[in-house]
């Protein structure tokens, strides 16, 4: 791997600024005005549209939008590149991927089965597809190289350890898929330890591991941690909110990223986000604009990643490393969380017990 990338994934987590969180006497759920966003990304693209962030890495966002766009974007140097549309593509309906192969120094985007399109269409024939940003052009990979799995399309992909994960179900039982991005092969994962056989209620990347939660009823949630796809540690136990909704569902429980003070952020789906202090156990809302939407967040690194790809790709590296390394970073810059509001609808309407392929 390129020294770039060592020192790229070694930044620290962004500080969030001072912590203000309730004490054990006051209410476990309330509100301030703390939380900082810096600006408001404008994007062409995507007004008047709906779009998708379908993955991200490396500063460069994957965006699908409903005009049947597919777009790699970098808001951190506003450049953003559209990139070709494969054979019988289906829009924001479909999964998608993006991850750096560090064994030829470039950046690749997967197009994975869909459980909406073959729910929705028949005759539906996944297909792998891989498109590497040097060439700008997709390719299909063999059909014994398509996993007997589907994923759903609202579900982002997560990049790390040189793979690409997505969560799914397999006879209503939650599986791991990884993608391998130098080998272009499917896996399955084995899943943490589970005593009370609970499925994972959700998949992503803490601290530079691939991390799973799992719910246990209504008291606690366990996330745990690996960075070999085989040895799971418990990261943290965090407890279930206390207050006014009190029956929110494990699901809607997605951990973002640990501030530098070690609160974890913590998005509660469609409905804003929380800082939840592991010393004072105890949450606190953020006040986020525009919350009344569904929002959709990431965690977002700040990179000159070039979309346009080809050498381009080393060379912007080479500038991250040199440049921004070096220079003077204002709080939250090395990673901000982005707010991105998405229209989601009809969540598990095509859920038929399984995401198996048959």
């Amino acid at each position: 791997m390129p020294k770039f990338s060592k020192g790229y994934r070694s930044n620290p987590l962004f500080d969030s600024g001072p912590e203000e969180f309730s004490s054990p006497s006051q209410s476990n759920f309330e509100t301030s005005c703390g939380f900082e966003i810096e600006k408001k990304l404008d994007f062409p693209l995507i007004e008047g549209h709906t779009y998708y962030v379908k993955g991200h890495c490396d500063g460069l966002l994957c965006v699908i939008i409903n005009d049947g766009t597919i777009a790699l974007w970098n808001p951190s140097i506003k450049e953003y590149k559209k990139l070709p549309i494969p054979c019988n593509f289906r829009n924001t309906r479909e999964v998608l991927g993006l991850g750096y192969d560090s064994t030829i120094n470039d950046y690749k985007l997967v197009r994975a089965p869909s459980s909406y399109c073959k729910c929705k269409i028949k005759d539906y024939h996944p297909q792998v597809e891989v498109l590497t940003l040097s060439t700008n052009s997709w390719r299909k990979l063999p059909d014994e190289d398509t996993p007997p799995y589907f994923i759903e399309h609202f579900l982002q992909a997560h990049t790390v350890n040189g793979g690409i994960y997505w969560l799914t179900l397999d006879d209503w039982a939650t599986v791991i898929l990884r993608f391998d991005l130098a080998k272009e092969k499917f896996k399955l994962v084995p899943e943490p330890p589970n005593e009370l056989n609970r499925n994972i209620s959700w998949l992503g990347v803490l601290k530079g591991s691939l991390c799973a939660l799992h719910s246990h009823r209504f008291s606690y949630l366990d996330i745990w941690a690996t960075k070999d796809d085989k040895n799971w540690s418990k990261l943290i136990t965090i407890p279930k909110i206390r207050g006014p909704d009190p029956c929110l569902s494990s699901l809607d429980y997605g951990p973002l990223c640990f501030t530098q003070s070690g609160a974890l952020l913590i998005s509660v789906r469609g409905k804003g986000i929380l800082a939840y202090d592991p010393k004072a156990d105890s949450y606190r809302k953020l006040a986020v604009p525009e919350e009344q939407h569904w929002l959709s967040e990431i965690v977002y690194t700040e990179s000159l990643v070039s979309p346009h790809g080809s050498n381009g790709s080393m060379d912007s590296r080479q500038q991250q490393q040199t440049g921004l390394s070096n220079s003077p970073v204002p709080r939250s810059l090395w990673q901000s969380v982005l707010g991105l509001t998405s229209g989601i609808v009809d969540h598990f309407s095509c859920y038929s017990g399984s995401n198996r392929r048959h």
